[in-house]
């Protein structure tokens, strides 16, 4: 089947207002994406007036992380408009969007390389007086080159820039016109921003929004709104996340910013870096003072060295059995993040054998237990630092943790275990919070040995 000079080789995806296809422009054998307008109603004319409209606007667009327009025209055997766009393809070389990309497979910097990608999209379109307004990860296609292009206007606002608050590509407030007395919520579920649940009309921030989504679901594997408790699920990640993720989830549309990931994280690094340097120069000043100390301290000690010799052999034997004594306070106390880890194996969501049995709890089940085991090895933390047990000990009760966990144990680490005269309620699950235990036990054996 032929669409013009374009030869359709297979259907990509079909919207409400129109369908994609592969398609191959015989005469200079190039591969393109062609949207074909197919919207049908007994009054579409305004509709295809829009649609048409859009594609002469996107004609105009040029940005690598916005899909090209190249071409429109109008199919003569049906009289149906179309755009001729960028044919984006993966590295493999098959159409593929984020949404096909694994929940919580994808590593942070790959993560943070794609967000970047689409924050830098929305800012070039937004800056042309465009609101996507259905931005989701369906739209979102993975480039050859590894990164991410946005495509698929069928619904957004293209403003007109000779006059304020006006748009001359809407095809949305069309159809809400063509329907008469229905109210209509344009978007996709679960990307749409609070403020347009509402009723209200959408905005650059909107957009915002639904990339904060769609970076949360590839990060964590699960879905997000403006009540999640971010920083909850995300104290594992880097940092820079909780920086990010709460201004792209904003409730209040006025709240929301959109920071770049390679601008947090090259500031978190200089941060790091200045840190750094001032700790060493503190180091360096100190190490000048403590020679100067020392050559005065040599200077005096001459003076009184043959008096002291009688007292040498005496210092020296006490100085020995107060470092035997003390051995365990001189050894670096491992802190909880040290002990308490979670697992690098762990995923968005929990993983299993053959046999349908959990071999791995997902990230979220660990940072909910994590809060379980930051009360019960607080007695253990605060005998270590004070010196009343040692690390072998604390070992020994971080083990005991662990076995009264098992879901054959008669006994719980919670019971009798009140705050202010109120029995505590654990927060997460004794599977995750056990191998939390076990694994402390073994990294604290560790440092005993060293």
């Amino acid at each position: 089947m032929k669409i013009g000079e374009y030869t359709i080789v297979r259907p990509l995806g079909k919207g409400g207002m129109s369908e994609v296809y592969e398609v191959v422009r015989e005469r200079a054998s190039t591969r393109h994406a062609l949207k074909l307008y197919s919207y049908k109603s007994e009054d579409d004319a305004e509709v295809r007036k829009r649609f048409e409209a859009e594609g002469r606007i996107l004609l105009q667009i040029f940005h690598p992380r916005i899909v090209h327009v190249t071409d429109i025209g109008v199919d003569e055997s049906s009289g149906r408009p179309y755009f001729i766009m960028d044919l984006v393809l993966d590295p493999s070389g098959k159409p593929l969007s984020l949404a096909d990309v694994p929940d919580g497979d994808v590593d942070e910097e790959t993560v943070g390389k794609w967000y970047d990608d689409i924050r830098e999209g929305l800012e070039y379109i937004h800056g042309k007086g465009i609101v996507h307004r259905d931005l989701k990860a369906q739209n979102v296609m993975i480039g050859p080159d590894g990164h991410v292009v946005i495509t698929d206007f069928g619904i957004s606002k293209i403003a007109d820039p000779k006059k304020a608050d006006t748009f001359i590509a809407d095809p949305v407030q069309t159809i809400i016109r063509i329907k008469e007395g229905k109210t209509l919520m344009m978007g996709s579920i679960g990307y749409m921003a609070p403020e347009l649940e509402m009723g209200m009309p959408a905005t650059e921030k909107s957009d915002i929004y639904a990339l904060g989504v769609i970076t949360y679901k590839l990060l964590t594997g699960t879905w997000c709104d403006s009540r999640t408790d971010i920083a909850s699920v995300l104290s594992t990640y880097d940092p820079v996340w909780l920086k990010i993720m709460p201004k792209l989830l904003h409730s209040n549309p006025n709240g929301r910013e959109c920071l770049s990931w390679a601008g947090e994280k090259a500031a978190a690094r200089e941060a790091a870096e200045a840190a750094a340097e001032e700790r060493f120069l503190a180091e360096k000043k100190r190490g000048r003072f403590a020679r100067h100390l020392a050559r005065w301290l040599g200077a005096v000690v001459l003076l009184f060295a043959f008096a002291a010799v009688w007292g040498v052999g005496e210092f020296a034997s006490q100085k020995k059995k107060w470092e035997a004594r003390h051995a365990d306070v001189r050894r670096a106390m491992p802190t909880f993040d040290d002990l308490f880890k979670v697992p690098a194996e762990a995923k968005g969501e929990e993983q299993y054998d053959e046999s349908g049995d959990v071999v791995m709890f997902s990230r979220s089940q660990f940072a909910a237990a994590r809060v379980d085991a930051l009360v019960l090895s607080r007695r253990i933390f605060t005998a270590l630092e004070t010196g009343v047990m040692t690390i072998e000990k604390a070992a020994e009760e971080m083990e005991s943790i662990a076995e009264a966990l098992d879901e054959n144990s008669e006994r719980s680490p919670f019971d009798g275990l009140s705050f202010g005269g109120i029995d505590y309620m654990q927060f997460g699950d004794n599977g995750p919070l056990r191998v939390l235990f076990s694994n402390a036990a073994e990294r604290l054996k560790e440092a005993a040995e060293r």
